[in-house]
């Protein structure tokens, strides 16, 4: 048969809406503490606003670079040009040459005296086209030549540029260091005075009147710690992490299993007793609420039986789980007060569970 539920519906009403209130109580308070540390004087900007890259020796030493290369341009556009002039300067020299050997060519063979003036024309044409292209040449040269030491400079500042940023690394990792030490701290500072809190409230406080407020407080502790604290554990090489997991892991483990074994024990030393004490021990809503869910209310058992026989005792305990009323002798869930079919109360009071 099935069980009806034992709890009232205005008390599961009653309980939801108790849920929400923890609920909203612990949104209100992450909202809180997450404002308070997004507040906190973190040396953070500190740190990272004045990279090693942007110190005053390497600031200065960039000035002079820019200038340099400012230099380095200028005479590298002025290159670019006189490279340009010296590509027209050969292109015109080549040019003449051919022009003026296909010429000496007709003149030989024709042995003609009178061209002879036309010879040291073109001859001197010839000279002023290579001398052209020798001065261009000159030019690119002597740029080159200047263009030599700043190119030198400016690999020195390099240079002094990667050694300052090198040697001031060492002093950067020291400060981030100090500053995930203190931004951890911080965190702490706030996450495990209300996880103490939280776990206090836990152990003590669960029949406390107030205690879907602290369960919302329990709840907004559990998140703090667990997004606000464990996310910014300094790495280290990953060290501190595992370490912090294998604490905690070990910790969660241990309160596990010490609590299954008093657990194990008390269930040892419930089900030695007789019925009527153990029954005694069960409450009439907790009754209900195990009978529906078909745990046996006495050793927490699933509530077994083979084929079609009906399962009126715990095979495990040995506990009365269904009875018959004595007036109208229906079968009916022996923690019920009344008959549920005409209304008579149980008989039978060492059998009916205490009520809370």
């Amino acid at each position: 048969m099935d069980v009806i539920k034992g709890v009232r519906v205005p008390e599961r009403l009653y309980r939801g809406v108790l849920w929400l209130v923890s609920v909203v109580f612990a949104g209100f308070i992450i909202g809180l503490g997450n404002l308070v540390i997004g507040d906190l004087p973190m040396v953070e900007n500190q740190v990272y606003s004045s990279p090693v890259e942007d110190g005053p020796e390497v600031r200065k030493l960039r000035a002079e670079l820019r200038r340099v290369e400012s230099e380095q341009q200028a005479i590298n556009d002025r290159l670019e040009i006189q490279r340009l002039q010296l590509e027209q300067a050969q292109r015109a020299s080549q040019t003449g040459t051919e022009t003026f050997r296909a010429w000496i060519a007709a003149r030989t063979a024709t042995t003609n005296p009178e061209q002879d003036p036309e010879v040291l024309a073109r001859t001197r044409e010839l000279e002023r086209l290579k001398a052209n292209e020798r001065a261009v040449q000159e030019r690119i040269a002597g740029l080159e030549n200047q263009r030599a030491p700043l190119d030198q400079k400016a690999g020195a500042l390099r240079e002094q540029e990667q050694r300052l940023i090198a040697e001031a690394w060492p002093a950067r990792e020291r400060a981030i260091f100090w500053q995930e030490l203190r931004i951890f701290g911080l965190r702490l500072a706030i996450t495990l005075p209300m996880l103490l809190a939280a776990v206090w409230m836990v152990a003590k406080k669960r029949k406390s009147d107030h205690w879907p407020l602290m369960r919302g407080f329990v709840l907004a502790a559990v998140f703090v710690f667990f997004v606000e604290l464990v996310p910014y554990l300094p790495s280290y090489g990953g060290y501190v992490r595992y370490a912090v997991g294998i604490i905690l892991t070990f910790a969660a483990g241990h309160f596990l299993v010490k609590n299954m074994r008093a657990y194990l024990a008390h269930r040892q030393e419930v089900e030695a007793q007789a019925e009527q004490e153990r029954r005694a021990r069960v409450s009439h809503d907790e009754a209900f609420k195990k009978m529906a869910a078909k745990v046996c209310p006495g050793c927490d058992r699933p509530i077994s039986t083979t084929g079609d026989a009906e399962a009126n005792f715990c095979v495990h305990c040995g506990m009365t789980l269904f009875d018959h009323c004595h007036h109208c002798n229906t079968r009916k869930m022996a923690f019920f007060r009344y008959c549920m079919t005409c209304g008579t109360p149980a008989q039978d009071k060492e059998q009916v569970a205490v009520a809370p």
